[in-house]
């Protein structure tokens, strides 16, 4: 059914100046380039909180296939199971957006699996709704997932699932919007619940996600798959005209960080 929307009713609103709403929201798309990919599915699950806990009140739900305005690749296809066929009589992003701003207007923050990857697309094809959600308002998952669990070798949504047991009980299929949605609920409340976030408010939990992660291994360049602590030993020159770029901090803003704290630590050793 398209446009599933559950939203909580009168008695069940969060008492004034207490409760906030957060929106566990998960997309499926076109493809993996944020800047031309399309909408095929989303998923949004708001629940309301008083501070990190959760009220004891049901959640509210949106789910619907959308149609894009291009056929589906089959590459896309192949991860997400979505074809042309099933979103055929699907409404487009247009039409979504006026039915899922009810549920989106009660959110003060967003929470996403990668979320720069689905706000970008959101905020393109739906900017009435979510162009108001500045990055103070948004908490990234993976981002966390990777600062609480910088060892384990995925931080993917399916891999933590497993990991954590995050699925259990939780009807639905990898990859799919809603499902994928009620995950990223659960790997905050296992976040939460862990003695690893030194967090106390939504606020805090923004800023903490989007804090600088050590970066260990180069992506790019001459030095790609060397390790960062490496480099900056062996060729300070080539960090110190990192840094200088402008580009670095804006296209690789951890690994910036990162350099001005391993060139800072090898100033003070010598």
């Amino acid at each position: 059914m398209f446009g599933d929307l559950d939203l909580f009713s009168q008695s069940e609103q969060p008492p004034a100046g207490k409760g906030i709403g957060i929106l566990y929201i998960d997309t499926e798309t076109t493809g993996a380039d944020p800047s031309t990919a399309e909408i095929c599915e989303i998923g949004a699950v708001l629940v309301p909180y008083d501070g990190l806990t959760q009220l004891s009140m049901e959640i509210a739900e949106y789910h619907s296939l959308v149609k894009p305005s291009e056929d589906i690749p089959p590459e896309a296809s192949a991860i997400h199971h979505i074809t042309g066929d099933m979103v055929k009589a699907a409404p487009s992003a247009a039409e979504i957006e006026s039915l899922i701003s009810p549920l989106v207007a009660r959110a003060s923050f967003v929470c996403a699996h990668n979320a720069p990857f689905d706000m970008a697309i959101l905020t393109r094809q739906m900017p009435g709704v979510f162009r108001r959600f500045e990055e103070s308002n948004i908490v990234d998952s993976l981002r966390l997932a990777r600062h609480l669990w910088p060892q384990i070798p995925s931080h993917s949504l399916q891999a933590l699932r497993y990991r954590f047991g995050l699925g259990k009980g939780l009807e639905g299929d990898a990859h799919r919007a809603l499902f994928d949605a009620y995950l990223v609920m659960r790997l905050i409340h296992h976040a939460r619940d862990s003695s690893l976030l030194p967090v106390k408010s939504w606020d805090e939990l923004s800023d903490f996600a989007r804090s600088p992660l050590e970066v260990t291994v180069f992506n790019f360049g001459k030095y790609r798959g060397s390790l960062v602590e490496d480099v900056a030993v062996q060729d300070p020159q080539y960090v110190t005209w990192l840094l200088s770029q402008v580009w670095v901090p804006k296209d690789y803003p951890d690994l910036y960080h990162t350099l001005l704290r391993k060139l800072g630590s090898d100033r003070k050793g010598r």
